[in-house]
């Protein structure tokens, strides 16, 4: 009873496996017969395939034979790969021409991945095929369809290269591959991306083991993949580099990739700078805007005095006018407040405006005091007022 109870729950996992296979077959019948409509872009060919499949798996299927098929390979720029090619202008060159090399296929991928609310990354790294390294490195994808982590090469599903010529051959082994199978002719510039817990070196690979050499460390995959997803693109480029010099550049392709992050790096840094810059000119240019505004509301509170607060305004309404260059000057003060540069020049100009600031400030309160005076002084005595103040607030000189 025993035995026929494992034979029957055995003919149950064949009998599951097959159904797979079908609706997996069935996904690639839809997916290559989607409406040309749908076709135009990333964005309907996902919202298609998410229509069409609820279950991620089928999803997954569906993006892998689509992309595989429906793009064809560029040999004539074969090896002319372009890390630095902006994503969104790749996948857009890519849908419209239906020509491109892996980054175009993995890009595409990782965008109806994107489309279709599944986690996916291009990873780049280098191959073996018959036992030889590949001189040319390559792209290929990472989706996490749930917790767990599989490797898909539409590339290679596709087709392949005989005597120059691209030949179109759909290839299933490429789809959903656990990371231990992927990694036997896989080796991505980052072993993050191997998503094994005891990670396979350059070393190793580039010899034919795929296998982690005995006291490899325990690697957290999950969690360096979540932490890394968090940084800013420049954190990230960082990130990479550490791990790939840890893991040893042994190979050009590595030395390249580990040139190329270095690059991103210092770019990245360069941009930030320019950032920092760009955020002082643009506090110091509103400090700027804010004095401006004080210098042109008190000239025309000091065009009023001049006409000796005629014609005549509320006490309320006149003090507003000098309140409102205060408030602009102050609006003044807070954003030169927050300009701290090295910039010589920036530095000199900073320092000008809080001269002029300070200024400013100092006639303000003069005319504060004549105000105060002005509200306490009986209205028939008060034109006498101008006479004995001028238009800074000084009292004038008795003769």
């Amino acid at each position: 009873m025993k035995n026929l109870i494992i034979v029957v729950f055995l003919l149950c996992l064949a009998s599951l496996k097959a159904q797979t296979g079908n609706e997996f077959k069935a996904a690639d019948v839809i997916a290559l017969n989607a409406p040309d409509s749908c076709q135009l872009s990333v964005s309907s060919l996902g919202r298609y395939f998410s229509k069409t499949f609820k279950d991620p798996s089928l999803r997954l299927r569906a993006i892998y034979s689509w992309t595989a098929m429906s793009i064809k390979y560029d040999v004539a720029n074969m090896g002319k790969v372009n890390a630095a090619t902006p994503f969104n202008d790749l996948v857009d060159r890519t849908m419209q021409t239906r020509t491109a090399i892996c980054q175009g296929y993995a890009s595409v991928f990782k965008a109806l991945c994107d489309a279709c609310g599944i986690k996916a990354w291009v990873v780049n790294g280098y191959t073996r095929q018959n036992g030889h390294i590949n001189t040319i490195s390559h792209a290929w994808i990472i989706a996490a369809p749930d917790t767990s982590y599989y490797g898909f090469d539409p590339t290679w599903g596709g087709g392949y290269i005989s005597k120059g010529i691209y030949i179109k051959q759909f290839n299933e082994q490429f789809f959903m591959m656990k990371p231990e199978d992927l990694i036997k002719d896989h080796m991505p510039f980052d072993p993050m991306w191997e998503c094994l817990h005891y990670t396979v070196n350059n070393l190793d690979f580039t010899g034919g083991k795929t296998n982690p050499a005995a006291g490899t460390a325990f690697f957290s995959y999950p969690d360096s993949i979540n932490a890394y997803t968090a940084l800013s693109q420049g954190e990230q480029c960082k990130a990479a580099l550490r791990r790939l010099e840890a893991a040893a550049v042994i190979n050009d392709l590595l030395t390249d990739w580990s040139s190329y992050l270095k690059q991103c790096v210092e770019n990245r840094n360069r941009n930030e700078l320019a950032g920092e810059k760009n955020k002082y000119v643009r506090q110091f240019n509103d400090a700027v805007a804010s004095y401006n505004n004080c210098i042109y509301a008190f000239n025309q509170y000091a065009d009023y005095w001049n006409r000796q607060f005629t014609p005549s305004k509320p006490e309320p309404e006149i003090a507003r006018m000098l309140q409102t260059c205060y408030a602009y000057l102050d609006s003044c003060k807070q954003s030169l407040s927050q300009v701290v540069t090295g910039d010589p020049g920036m530095k000199q100009s900073a320092d000008q405006l809080k001269l002029a600031v300070d200024v400013a400030k100092d006639n303000l309160d003069k005319q504060k005091v004549f105000l105060k005076i002005y509200f306490n002084t009986d209205p028939p005595s008060r034109p006498q007022l101008f006479q004995n103040y001028n238009g800074a607030g000084f009292p004038t000189k008795k003769k």
